[in-house]
């Protein structure tokens, strides 16, 4: 047995964290499953559980959520509630009857997913929240009234680009090595409502050429690509008139692999008379959805991914084994849809007196439930695209910016700073209302401590899944003696700081936790006896021996006060009748053995 190197006063708390969604993909849950959840969750060794929490079922409330009874994915949602009512209420006192503690999750920003249904497509909702290409596959009835609320594009020209044909079409190589493509690779497909695109036979004229670079490209992991003024190849596609508002061009290459590889967004630029049309961009990456078939299906704009280094002259057919990832990245064409999103997808901006009242009426029905504590996490799903800084000019936070300084906020840092600091100082309001509540009831007030987006300049895939231009003050959370105790977390959206198919580097819990901004936040923390809890996936970040390892050394590491397994849908699945769990891997199994081996049970 290992020796418990914590104060004796100390106990260190293995959790789960239960995003319960997920696990009803699988099957249906009654409450002798949940019951079931809570067993496994106990013989792991864990004494607290953390579960996320949706909003309210009855679909008339201001407070409602809608995510279980959304069919796209969680099939049997509906079934569930049914059966158990709203999740966390139901949840609460069988995880007490386990000797479990219970925390409510709340995830303030999510309002809904990013991923679009397509224009074309049968899922198409006319009268639902619309972006470029689609409507938004699933929002709750809060945003169908309040669509306004969302956070806003900074202010553009509001020409409609949509009406204007493209002439010109230039593809830009990330360097000027040679390129295999040429005028009889090339394929351009169209589509007036971005579904089962068509092949046009035209015959452009194909001009390549070695040009500098207009600007710097940095990727999804913050890596230089191409530097402004370096040397680049580049295709231009001339004496072409398409009218249609989706285009696509691609090869007729069938390799997996190419040679003509930028990012998505700088790839390509469509024009109109000599100027460049701002347009979206799409090739076959998207979190929802996957894989795409452009051929029988619609593609995903502005999808979030559009950092990610892709080929233009590899296979655009779906790929014939699919993971995580494989599907999630792919290259194989580069589209544009002409005109520019004016919102994020789902994620509402806090300056609004109408989400304020949605964020505290949520926080008062967690309480409510009997949990033990509430845990505040920021990250979502609902703000997923490809350029997160042009967002959150909301009039709310532009008028008081204009009130604090006198003038209207221009695009210069300082501006976005002071701007930014006016949301945050809103936000830190609803940190103070809400920690203030939960102790007056007695109850334990955390906060996720976002170590991957708490900091200056995050890169791309850091930010992704995050409200941008907003300020998140912990430290005067912190310095206002506003919190408990802090989920620890140090990785980027779903796990994905890594490419695929490359050994864990940022994953490597050394290495996470060696960055300066964790480091920073540790000794923080520390230093005002903030317990810590270090949440990590399982089953995406790093294999599972390694991950027994990570567990082993947070429960040695003086700075750990626990440690979270995320999530137990990672662990176990439902059966597709309801009636039993099927474990994973023996993954609760060996997170037993290593918890008796710890002296936890």
């Amino acid at each position: 047995m290992i020796k418990n190197t914590k104060n004796k006063n100390e106990k260190f708390v293995l959790s789960v964290t239960v995003d319960f969604p997920d696990d009803v993909i699988y099957g249906p849950f009654s409450l002798k499953l949940i019951d079931e959840i809570m067993r496994q969750i106990r013989y792991m060794g864990a004494s607290r559980v953390y579960w996320l929490y949706y909003g309210d079922v009855e679909q008339d409330s201001y407070w409602a959520g809608n995510l279980f009874i959304y069919k796209g994915i969680f099939t049997h949602g509906s079934k569930t509630i049914s059966n158990i009512g709203e999740p966390l209420k139901a949840a609460v006192p069988i995880a007490h009857k386990h000797g479990l503690e219970i925390y409510g999750v709340l995830k303030p920003y999510n309002l809904g997913m990013s991923g679009t249904q397509s224009e074309g497509s049968d899922s198409f909702d006319p009268n639902g929240i619309q972006r470029i290409g689609g409507s938004v596959g699933q929002v709750i009835p809060f945003l169908d009234k309040y669509p306004h609320t969302r956070m806003k594009r900074k202010p553009y020209d509001g020409t409609d680009y949509s009406n204007l044909n493209i002439d010109r079409i230039k593809l830009l190589k990330k360097d000027d090595s040679p390129t295999r493509i040429k005028a009889e690779n090339i394929q351009i497909w169209v589509s007036s409502n971005n579904y089962a695109y068509k092949k046009i036979d035209i015959s452009p004229t194909f001009k390549t050429a070695i040009e500098p670079a207009q600007k710097k490209t940095t990727d999804y992991y913050g890596e230089t690509v191409t530097e402004f003024g370096q040397p680049i190849l580049t295709i231009t596609l001339d004496d072409i008139n398409i009218k249609e508002k989706y285009v696509l061009v691609t090869t007729n290459f069938q390799s997996e692999k190419g040679d003509f590889i930028n990012t998505a967004v700088s790839m390509i630029e469509p024009y109109h008379k000599s100027k460049i049309i701002p347009s979206e961009v799409a090739n076959l990456s998207t979190v929802w959805d996957r894989p795409r078939n452009f051929r029988t299906g619609g593609l995903e704009f502005d999808s979030g991914f559009g950092t990610l280094q892709c080929s233009l002259d590899s296979s655009n057919r779906p790929p014939k084994i699919i993971n995580s990832w494989n599907a999630a990245q792919r290259g194989g064409i580069i589209a544009i849809a002409k005109g520019l999103n004016d919102y994020l997808p789902s994620t509402p901006c806090e300056m609004y007196p109408e989400v304020q009242k949605l964020w505290n009426g949520w926080v008062d029905r967690i309480l409510a439930t009997g949990v033990d504590g509430i845990d505040i996490r920021i990250s979502s799903h609902g703000n997923l695209v490809d350029a997160p800084y042009e967002y959150g000019f909301d009039a709310p936070a532009i008028e008081k910016f204009i009130d604090e300084n006198g003038y209207e906020p221009s695009d210069n840092p300082e501006d976005k700073t002071k701007l930014s600091n006016i949301r945050g100082e809103t936000y830190t309001e609803f940190i103070r209302k809400s920690s203030h509540k939960a102790r007056n009831l007695g109850k334990q007030f955390h906060f996720h401590m976002h170590t991957e987006a708490f900091r200056e300049n995050p890169v791309h895939g850091q930010i992704l899944g995050f409200p941008p231009n907003i300020t998140f003050d912990w430290e005067t959370w912190i310095n206002e003696n506003l919190i408990d105790g802090a989920t620890f977390r140090t990785s980027w959206f779903e796990g994905w700081e890594d490419p695929p198919n490359e050994n864990a580097i940022r994953q490597n819990l050394d290495n996470s936790l060696g960055d300066p901004v964790a480091k920073y936040a540790l000794n923080k923390l520390n230093q005002n006896k903030i317990p810590l809890y270090l949440n990590r996936y399982i089953g995406r970040a790093v294999g599972l021996k390694q991950y027994l390892a990570d567990y082993e050394s947070t429960f040695k590491n003086p700075s750990f006060a626990g440690f979270d397994v995320y999530e137990f849908s990672d662990l176990a699945h439902a059966t597709p009748d309801g009636l039993k769990l099927i474990q994973l891997k023996n993954q609760i199994m060996e997170i037993n053995k290593k918890s008796i081996q710890l002296g936890l049970i």
